[in-house]
């Protein structure tokens, strides 16, 4: 077998297709390999979107610059201005998915018709076979040396059922590490790509996760666990806030959940977990777009209308039913007392209570639940242009490896999509 390439891609995930079709369309004489240690390409994919793949975002264009961390907003903005929002859609389109934008909120999101994200990796792998391009599965990279002509990548084939893997070598004069991140390991991304980057003289943003479930023991979290509604979320730091985001928040055993908290947990999760915080807060508006000063005046109208009902009754209608009787224990006034006989000082303190919920943020949940990862191979060591190394010529990255990560709603996707189109380029400048 020929093991030499003139580019080979490791970790077959959104950004690494990308990137492989980008090359061998841009240079069709070019022989290009993915090399990925699952046993299918774009695993990632499969979750994206709870199963449906968002695969960008209608804003993407226009809010870039305010939509990604880690990396200064010029380099962003020098990937996706070559491969924007109307290039993707485009991308996808002339491989046959058509997109549709997600209407129940004004967040943005685009899908495909089929809301199934197997439709996504199905098309990909099918343009990847089509154009000739190489795909071994199985394949772990363990080392990469770099040589005079090129690279020299040592290569563990772990599909022996009888676990006894084949270790191989393969030659290649280009290179482009996509091996992902940290976050949902089960599906191929362990970090092992950052290894290989720093044997090859690249240095690392610590990478944490981001974009998840956040721990918090709380009075509300224990009596309406497993409840779902619309909330409006702010992370707070050292009694700075710093995000605010309105969206469905889930209360768990742990603490909280939902995309509102996933929207806000970046942030908290770099004060917790890298810069070695010892807690955050989380407050909670269950009345999005009141305060507690609106909230009680709308609360009184529904008071002044029905004097004779109960207070648990009253708040009914606002939220399911259960999140009324919570509340009111939370706060310890009695379900079934009659608005007419509420004081102003419980008055006070249910409009607070329901429009600035305090929750003490302790930690994070782990890799496994986290969506994205925050951190990586740091980008001041990468041309902003090209996405080639500046330490070693002709090795390239792309997508959620480098320290550049979005927000939920399709931006993370869309730097997958843009960094593997241009990384494929395969551009010295």
């Amino acid at each position: 077998m020929n093991n030499t390439y003139d580019l080979i891609i490791v970790g077959g995930g959104a950004a690494g297709m990308m990137a492989a079709i980008s090359c061998k369309r841009q240079y069709p004489e070019y022989k290009v390999l993915i090399l990925d240690r699952t046993f299918a390409l774009g695993r990632k994919i499969l979750v994206c979107g709870a199963g449906r793949c968002n695969i960008t975002n209608i804003n993407l264009s226009k809010e870039a610059k305010n939509r990604y961390y880690g990396a200064r907003t010029d380099f962003v903005m020098s990937i996706i201005n070559q491969f924007k929002y109307e290039d993707i859609v485009k991308f996808f389109n002339e491989l046959g998915v058509e997109l549709y934008v997600e209407r129940k909120t004004s967040i943005g999101k685009l899908f495909p018709v089929t809301n199934q994200a197997k439709t996504i990796t199905e098309m990909l792998t099918d343009e990847i076979n089509r154009i000739g391009i190489d795909v071994h599965l199985n394949h772990e990279v363990t080392k990469v040396h770099k040589e005079s002509e090129g690279f020299k990548l040592e290569v563990k084939d772990i599909s022996d059922e009888n676990n006894n893997p084949e270790i191989k070598f393969y030659n290649t004069e280009k290179l482009i590490i996509s091996a992902g991140g940290k976050s949902y390991p089960a599906l191929g991304s362990n970090g092992t790509g950052y290894n290989i980057a720093q044997d090859l003289g690249h240095s690392l943003i610590e990478p944490i996760p981001s974009a998840l479930p956040l721990e918090g023991k709380n009075s509300l979290s224990h009596e309406i666990q497993g409840t779902k509604l619309e909330a409006e979320v702010t992370s707070i730091i050292q009694g700075k806030a710093i995000k605010t985001r309105t969206n469905d928040i889930m209360f768990t055993q742990y603490g909280v959940s939902g995309p509102a908290v996933l929207d806000v947990s970046r942030e908290i999760s770099v004060f917790l977990n890298r810069e070695g915080g010892k807690e955050a807060e989380l407050k909670i508006n269950l009345l999005p777009g009141y305060d507690a000063h609106s909230a009680q005046e709308m609360l009184e109208q529904r008071w002044r209308k029905r004097p004779e009902q109960t207070v648990e009754k009253s708040l009914f209608g606002l939220f399911p039913n259960k999140v009324s009787s919570a509340i009111l224990n939370v706060i310890h006034i009695q379900k079934d007392k009659l608005v007419s006989q509420l004081n102003d000082q419980e008055k006070s303190s249910i409009s607070k209570t329901l429009t600035s919920y305090m929750v003490t943020i302790t930690a994070t949940r782990g890799w496994n639940e986290a969506e994205f990862t925050a951190g990586g191979i740091n980008t001041k060591e990468v041309k902003p242009h090209s996405l080639e190394s500046k330490v070693v010529p002709n090795l390239y990255f792309c997508g959620e490896i480098l320290d550049v990560d979005g927000d939920v709603g399709g931006f993370n996707l869309s730097w997958a999509w843009s960094s593997g189109f241009v990384a494929g380029k395969l551009q010295n400048n």
